[in-house]
Formats: C-alpha cells, sequence, structure tokens
C-alpha cells in the first residue's frame, strides 16, 4: 500500500485544522504556508474534503475553513476516501469489472488474503481519529528520522 502525497498532505492539513479549532477558520494561503504546500493542491484537497463533509468554508473577512465535525469523530480512513476514493486498492476487482481476464478466479489462494489486509488497513485508518494525533508528540520525518523508532503509541478506537 502507497500513501498519496494528496492523502499525506490532507492529513496534515486536516490536523492544522483541528489545532486550530479557536480560531473562527483558517485561510488556504494559510494552511498553504503553514505546512508548505502548494496552493493550488492546497485548495484542490479542500475542495474534496468540502464534498466530503469534513470541512467547511467561511466567506468574508476572517473566512477560510475549519472542521466540519469534531476532532474525535474525523479518522484517517475518512479522510482517506474523501481524496482518493477508498483506502485500499482490491486488486482482484479489476478483473471482476471485467476489464481483464484473470486465470485464476476459480481457485485463487492470495484473493482472500489481499480482502483480509483490505479490511484490517481499513479498520485501522478508520479507528484513528484527528483527536488521537493532536495527542500525539511530533515526531521528525525523512531524513531527520533516520535511526530513530518513532512509531505511534495509540489504540485505535472500536467503532
Amino acid at each position: 500500500m502507497k500513501i498519496s502525497s494528496s492523502t499525506e498532505y490532507a492529513a496534515r492539513l486536516m490536523a492544522v485544522l483541528a489545532r486550530s479549532q479557536s480560531e473562527a477558520s483558517v485561510s488556504a494561503e494559510r494552511l498553504s504556508a503553514l505546512e508548505n504546500i502548494p496552493a493550488d493542491y492546497v485548495n484542490q484537497i479542500l475542495l474534496k474534503l468540502k464534498r466530503a463533509g469534513l470541512v467547511e468554508s467561511r466567506r468574508g473577512q476572517g473566512g477560510g475553513y475549519a472542521l466540519a465535525r469534531p476532532p474525535q469523530s474525523v479518522t484517517l480512513g475518512q479522510i482517506m476516501r474523501a481524496v482518493e476514493g477508498r483506502v485500499f486498492e482490491d486488486v482482484c476487482e479489476k478483473y471482476e469489472s471485467g476489464e481483464r481476464d484473470c486465470r485464476h478466479q476459480s481457485r485463487c489462494a492470495i484473493s482472500p488474503v489481499w480482502r483480509k489486509l483490505a479490511a484490517l488497513v481499513e479498520s485501522y485508518l478508520d479507528g484513528v481519529s484527528l483527536e488521537q494525533i493532536m495527542e500525539e508528540k511530533p515526531a521528525a520525518c525523512g531524513a531527520a528520522a533516520a535511526g530513530t523508532s518513532g512509531g505511534m503509541q495509540w489504540t485505535t478506537r472500536p467503532h
């Protein structure tokens, strides 16, 4: 499974909005500057998040974006589906639609593994809320994280 830059950026933007709840709203320009994400990309992501009902926009002076729901009710799974359409791509789905012919349709041993993995990944991401992310202490990323164990210590909440 590969996390796209859209998903990474969306999660970061949502974390900023969660931390900024005391403010009326945060402008797309400010979000872009705070997270070092190109403004056009921020606007595209915010539009997807708005369509999914995760953020709301406010017009006028002091306008911008805010969470549409409390941080404890927004999960990484919801954010990922808002920007990607799905959390985990079902490998076998392309064969079911007739797009291609799978020669193992009648007795595929690996298909159940992919489906179970998808269920586990989705369940995990649906159990991690923005509130939990806000409680996590920041860690180094990329080259700065080399040699550190990092890692999140929370347990997911049941649905």
